[in-house]
Formats: structure tokens, C-alpha cells, sequence
């Protein structure tokens, strides 16, 4: 398949001993409902606010969780064929699927405040109406990231697939989104997927500007391209940037062979990451990797923690 993997020694010398960073991460928004998705998004959310507020390379001062349960309203109570003389069924029916909506959303944050009191980590409970992706938006704009369950689809009746939801907050939202599946791996293992496209250089940059990494972080970089040459070029241009913030990567050119999709996804599973950082449109395959016929394979079957960025 024409990979190679290769180490890049480090442009600047690091300082001895461990160097304290600002941490640029400052809030989180975390967007809840009752799927087993969402409720593992929530513990590994708040462990991740915990334990980053206490490393000893940054400088200790905590991050702000903010978690959101919404009541899809236009949804619950949109219109719908009924047989002559149903309309009063279907109002009944509106208002005992908002109950139940509205009983759920109490339940789910009253859980995320105890969890998150348990924990110590600062927090903040909002109950919203609406599109979930406006709603989503809309509370994102205060905050550095997104976190959402794989799962995750707000209807609490009406399951959907998480592609729906997440493309329209990649689409209409200015805050790169984590999609968390139930159990990612536990090694601390990230793969950035870099194709050279401004929307990969964006996720690229704002993974590193977070520092969501810790010193010990192995880091790869990946980039697929039909000329071998081409795509090693694209992974030392990575390289370089994290160079630049004392990040030392292994780096793996693959030859497009086949589909992007399916090189992206035998490499990830050969690395075995916790997280992965994607562009969430491209240039070419990676477009193809995350908007077209491939949408679910890489948003719903991943094994890892999707970092996507616009």
C-alpha cells in the first residue's frame, strides 16, 4: 500500500524538566441526552476537565463544563398526516411526548450536576427548546468545544443517526466538535489526518492551540495521496507546526490506492488511537470521507474520538 512510518526528531531543544503552559482550553460544552453514547460522553467528559485542571505541565486552573439537554419541540410537535377528526389525538399526543421530553431533559441534568459536583469541576445545567443543532450553536459561541455522544440524537422517541446533528453543527457552528463513542481506547495515541486542504491545516492548528495533548501524547500524522511523494510532503508540512510546539509525530505518507476512506480507516485501526483530528471538508478523498457515501462508517463505526474541525 506504499506506507511508511518515520520519526521526526524535534527542530527546537526542549527546555529540562517540564514546561507549564497556559492552557487554552477554558470551556466545554457538552451536549447530553439519555443515550449510553452521551451518558459515557459524560463521565469521560468530566474526567477529561478534572484531570486536565490538574496536570502539572499546565497551569492549573480549571475548565468550565457546561452541559445542554434539549427538547426537540419542532420535531415532537411537527405536522403530521392524521386521519379526519384526529387532530385533538395528535395535540393530546404532543403534550404527552413534551412531558415525557421535558421529564427526561430534568432527569439527565440533574444527573450531569451531581456527577459533575462529585468531580469538582465548575458547571453549568441548560435546559433549551428548539433544532438541537441551533440549540447546540446557539450555547456554543461562549465556549472552546463541542463534545457530543456517537449516538446522540435528542428525540428520546425517534432515533436518528448522529451524521444529522453533527453535519449541521460542522455546517452552521464556528467550534471544532469531539463525537465520543461509548468506549474509546484508553491509550494515549492521537492520529491527525492532514491532507494539505485549509479545513485539515484548520483542525490541525486548533488541536494543537488547545493543547488537549499531555507530554507523553504519541502523536502520528496521516496523509493519503495517489503520489507517494505527495503525501510525505503533506506530513512533514504537519510536522513542522508541531515542531513548532515542542510535538514530535510519526509520520505515515499512504498511497491512495483504493478509497480514502478505507486507506484513513486500516491505518487508524493499525494505530489504534484514542483520538483522531479531522478536517471536516477536504479537498478530494477527505470531503469524500466525512460527507459522502462513507458519512456513517467513519461518524458512527469509529472506535475513537473524532476531533473534527471546519
Amino acid at each position: 500500500m506504499g506506507r511508511t512510518g518515520n520519526n521526526v526528531a524535534s527542530m527546537a531543544r526542549r527546555r529540562p524538566g517540564l514546561e507549564r503552559n497556559d492552557s487554552m482550553i477554558r470551556s466545554v460544552l457538552l451536549a447530553l441526552d439519555a443515550s449510553e453514547a452521551s451518558q459515557a460522553a459524560l463521565q469521560l467528559t468530566i474526567r477529561f476537565c478534572r484531570d486536565h485542571s490538574q496536570r502539572e505541565d499546565m497551569s492549573n486552573v480549571a475548565i468550565h463544563l457546561t452541559g445542554v439537554a434539549v427538547v426537540d419541540t419542532p420535531n415532537i410537535c411537527g405536522p403530521m398526516a392524521v386521519p379526519l377528526g384526529a387532530v385533538t389525538y395528535k395535540k393530546d399526543r404532543d403534550e404527552v411526548l413534551l412531558a415525557k421530553a421535558n421529564a427526561e431533559a430534568e432527569v439527565i441534568l440533574a444527573k450531569f450536576e451531581a456527577d459533575c459536583a462529585a468531580a469538582g469541576v465548575p458547571h453549568t445545567a441548560v435546559r433549551s427548546e428548539g433544532l438541537p443543532y441551533e440549540q447546540i450553536e446557539a450555547v456554543s459561541r461562549t465556549h472552546d468545544l463541542i463534545m457530543i455522544g456517537q449516538d446522540t440524537n435528542f428525540h428520546y422517541e425517534t432515533h436518528k443517526t448522529i451524521s444529522e446533528t453533527v453535519r449541521r453543527l460542522l455546517l452552521d457552528n464556528a467550534r471544532p466538535v469531539v463525537v465520543m463513542p461509548k468506549s474509546p481506547p484508553e491509550q494515549d495515541v492521537v492520529v491527525i489526518t492532514y491532507d494539505g486542504s485549509i479545513p485539515s491545516s484548520h483542525a490541525l492548528h486548533m488541536w494543537t492551540l488547545l493543547k488537549l495533548r499531555r507530554p507523553e501524547t504519541q502523536v502520528h500524522v496521516v496523509s493519503v495521496d495517489r503520489d507517494l511523494a505527495i503525501a510525505q510532503k503533506h506530513c512533514e508540512e504537519a510536522a513542522v507546526l508541531l515542531q513548532y510546539h515542542q510535538v514530535q509525530a510519526t509520520l505515515h505518507p499512504v498511497q491512495l490506492t483504493s478509497k480514502v476512506v478505507t486507506h484513513l480507516s486500516e491505518t487508524i485501526a493499525e494505530i489504534a488511537p484514542r483520538t483522531v483530528v479531522m478536517g471536516a471538508y477536504g479537498s478530494g478523498g477527505f470531503r469524500e470521507a466525512l460527507f459522502g457515501s462513507s458519512t456513517n462508517r467513519m461518524l458512527e463505526n469509529s472506535e475513537s474520538l473524532l476531533f473534527l474541525y471546519k
